[in-house]
């Protein structure tokens, strides 16, 4: 058995210490056990028990206002699905009939979903095995009268070599792989299915880089079929040399090929831009603020668009039409995470103000399983504002609780999961080779939990 240290990689255990050691990670799995998320449920899932689930619905009573297609993104089932399960589909106009509104009173049929089993740690090459699993809760409303969703941030820039052992936390429980295979694209849109997501939020450097660029077509491609939606986390002003032409270039690039796509994340019929690093690279708030400005005029002046600024305080909105923490803990503020109430609560001040483009502002919450940056070093290339490396341990889950517990505090919109695949920063929930596939499940029941609030 071996433990990981500040500041260093592995630490072989004594014999002597196994037993302490033990009662010490059974206890760091009773912890995620005993946090009550707002009387959902009691996180038995660390432990190795799920919560205890209720029968979802098989039925559903139309309101007002229904739609076949906004009932489909509501209970996580594909339009075409739904619309099969309550009757025979018409020869031609079949966008229209899906978002026709619907006789108020009429019951309709929840089909079930069939998903693939997870892959535990020692069993990598066990086939799995289809599951039946009921129809999900529907997603409740958030203030803003728009249906709850989880996304999770997903990097679109792996080769293999950065799996040596040497640069992340972990290894994939697959083995290395390449960002650029579509295999593994496959792969991870079932993964993000078993986790109970509803699409990622891809991190995309600008249309400059074919890499990136193309993953992310790559993975709109292998979504077809999975009711997923993705959205754009624009990385531009993070590229050295990149300035305001660049953005606006991105940002038109992603509204001229990406948000007609069926599988891109729109809210409220808005798509969906998350920025990051608002200040980069203008080194100041005063000459960003200007600049985010024009950025918006020359390119989404009506905000047709719903953009998502990232960050502490209320800087950029309303400009931009939300905001949400990308770094939720630091070496030096243990549970800054729980601050985040604080800041919702802010931009909730903002929004009392009135006046606002789309009537209101979003508030994303944001949640992670740990953190470890210690290898960052080690890469290629890091574009990230510097930041002294630290690891959080995860405790079996009962990190990842926490933060999750945290979120009830805030009011929160959507639900921001740090991350799928970030394996250099050490959040990944993607299966690894240490902990199998526990954060997709763990993730499933913290996405089903936030949706039905």
């Amino acid at each position: 058995m071996t433990l990981m240290p500040p500041g260093g990689r592995f630490w072989p255990l004594p014999p002597a210490l196994w037993e302490w050691a033990w009662r010490a990670a059974l206890s760091g799995a009773c912890l995620a056990a005993m946090l009550l998320l707002r009387g959902e449920t009691r996180l038995q899932a660390a432990a190795g028990r799920p919560p205890a689930q209720e029968t979802p619905p098989t039925t559903y009573v139309t309101q007002p206002g229904d739609t076949l297609a906004r009932l489909a993104l509501r209970f996580h089932l594909r339009p075409l699905t739904l619309a099969a399960a309550n009757g025979p589909l018409p020869a031609a106009g079949l966008t229209a009939y899906l978002q026709a509104a619907l006789p108020a009173g009429q019951t309709l049929q929840l089909p079930t979903i069939v998903r693939l089993a997870g892959r535990g740690p020692h069993h990598p090459d066990e086939a799995a095995a289809p599951v039946v699993i009921p129809t999900p809760y529907p997603a409740q409303l958030n203030h803003l009268g728009t249906p709850r969703f989880v996304l999770a941030d997903y990097m679109l820039w792996y080769s293999p070599d950065v799996f040596d052992g040497t640069q992340t936390f972990d290894i994939p429980a697959a083995g290395p792989y390449s960002s650029s295979d579509y295999g593994a694209i496959q792969r991870q849109v079932a993964q993000a299915q078993q986790a109970c997501l509803d699409g990622f939020a891809a991190h995309w450097y600008g249309p400059f880089d074919p890499v990136t660029t193309g993953n992310f077509e790559q993975l709109l491609a292998a979504s077809r079929g999975a009711n997923l939606q993705h959205a754009v986390l624009l990385l531009t002003n993070t590229w050295p040399g990149q300035g305001e032409q660049a953005l606006i270039d991105a940002i038109n690039y992603v509204l001229a090929n990406w948000v007609n796509h069926p599988n891109y994340r729109r809210v409220g019929g808005r798509p969906l831009l998350l920025f990051t690093d608002m200040s980069r690279p203008w080194g100041n708030e005063a000459e960003a603020w200007a600049a985010w400005s024009r950025i918006r005029a020359a390119t989404d002046p009506n905000h047709a668009t719903l953009w998502m600024a990232e960050g502490l305080y209320t800087t950029f909105n309303p400009l931009f039409d939300g905001l949400y923490v990308y770094r939720i803990d630091h070496r030096d503020y243990p549970q800054a995470y729980l601050k985040q109430a604080r800041f919702a609560a802010l931009l909730r001040g903002v929004e009392a103000q009135g006046g606002l483009p789309i009537g209101g502002l979003y508030w994303g919450d944001t949640i992670a399983p740990g953190y470890d940056d210690t290898r960052a070093a080690n890469t290629q290339m890091d574009f990230r504002a510097p930041q002294p490396p630290f690891v959080r341990d995860r405790g079996a889950g009962a990190y990842y609780a926490a933060t999750f517990a945290a979120t009830a505090e805030t009011g929160g919109d959507f639900l921001l999961v740090k991350s799928f695949n970030e394996w250099v920063e050490g959040t990944a929930i993607e299966p690894s080779r240490g902990e199998g596939d526990l954060y997709l499940n763990l993730t499933c029941q913290y996405a089903n939990a936030y949706r039905r609030r």
